[in-house]
């Protein structure tokens, strides 16, 4: 099996990183036929690029994102089988989560065009989850079997536990880019909650609601929350992450949460660390409440705040959740199962 690996990803990017490790760890040979240039000049790399190598391959898998060059995989590859690693719509990416194009705006419009073109001309089309499958069935309006789920995982050469020294003050730990539905002012609400029960909140990232989380830091002036915005290595990340007490997920009553699984989630299950995120139908089928995770409702910083003081009376609950969520995490989310999948998909689609 021989599979080209085509479009305009990123490599470092965690899925199609996590993807292309999986593959060659079960004996793939990938050919990647990859250009990141700006402009229209890529399409035309991409082309001479994949001239070289069209009779070299068996499957064309199209990296994340790719939305704007399965059309040109169609082109360039009229007969062989196009597996587009959608994870979700491009609507969902730029539109929900970060709200980057304006009502009636032409690039939001195209947003639009690009879903519906890449997932009528892909024969196989990856999404994240079961929830998400569903809406793509819904949306494009899909009656035979051309979604499938593969989860996104987390790469085990960056994310695995080991000993370390637990930081003095009890720290619950978000990590992860500042967008609407990471829900960051209930966090900081939790915060403000347990002023007295000495524990410590570290918000480690940045992002688009950014001067959201500052004006919840203004609002309810919580003395134990940490902001770092600086680029931390994964290493630092690691430890950062490991030394911590328990691991928060995302907390917005938001329409995207319905269908995803953050990385962060997979983050935490590879550490063997206690995670908290919320009750939200992305999750469901993969977490289960109180035995890998602890869930919280929607939007609601009294229960955030009561889970995470419940995990710090009871460490050997958290204990328990951690050990059961990084089971879970091996048995369905290494790079090596994950590759195994799509080479099963790759083989299947022939």
């Amino acid at each position: 099996m021989k599979i080209c690996y085509f479009g305009i990803y990123d490599p470092a990017f965690s899925r199609n990183k996590i993807y292309l490790s999986g593959l060659r760890k079960n004996g793939v040979e990938i050919i990647e036929c990859l250009d990141r240039s700006r402009g229209l000049i890529k399409y035309f790399r991409l082309m001479c690029k994949y001239w070289k190598i069209r009779n070299s391959y068996d499957v064309i898998v199209v990296g994340y994102p790719g939305y704007t060059v399965v059309w040109l995989a169609r082109l360039l590859a009229p007969k062989k089988p196009i597996i587009f690693d959608a994870l979700c719509t491009l609507y969902e990416a730029q539109v929900l989560s970060r709200g980057i194009y304006p009502p009636w705006s032409v690039r939001r419009f195209m947003t639009f065009v690009w879903d519906h073109t890449s997932v009528a001309l892909a024969d196989i089309v990856l999404v994240e989850t079961s929830a998400q499958k569903a809406y793509f069935e819904s949306q494009f309006n899909i009656t035979n079997n051309k979604i499938k789920v593969l989860l996104t995982g987390a790469d085990d050469s960056l994310f695995y536990p080991t000993p370390v020294q637990k930081t003095e003050k009890y720290t619950a730990l978000f990590r992860g880019r500042f967008l609407a539905e990471a829900g960051i002012g209930f966090i900081i609400e939790a915060a403000k909650l347990l002023t007295n029960q000495d524990i410590v909140f570290s918000i480690v990232g940045s992002g688009h609601v950014e001067d959201e989380v500052h004006d919840a830091l203004a609002r309810h002036q919580p003395r134990n929350v940490i902001i770092n915005s600086a680029h931390l290595s994964f290493d630092d990340l690691r430890k950062m992450m490991l030394e911590s007490h328990v691991l928060l997920g995302q907390f917005a009553d938001h329409e995207r949460l319905k269908r995803t699984i953050p990385h962060k989630t997979f983050e935490a299950l590879a550490l063997r660390m206690p995670y908290i995120t919320v009750e939200a139908e992305g999750h469901r089928g993969f977490l289960v409440d109180h035995e890998n995770c602890l869930m919280v409702k929607p939007a609601n910083a009294r229960d955030l705040a009561d889970k995470i003081l419940y995990l710090k009376n009871n460490p050997e609950v958290a204990t328990r959740i951690a050990q059961n969520g990084y089971e879970l995490y091996k048995h369905t989310a290494t790079p090596k199962v994950l590759g195994q999948q799509l080479l099963r998909l790759c083989r299947d689609s022939l």
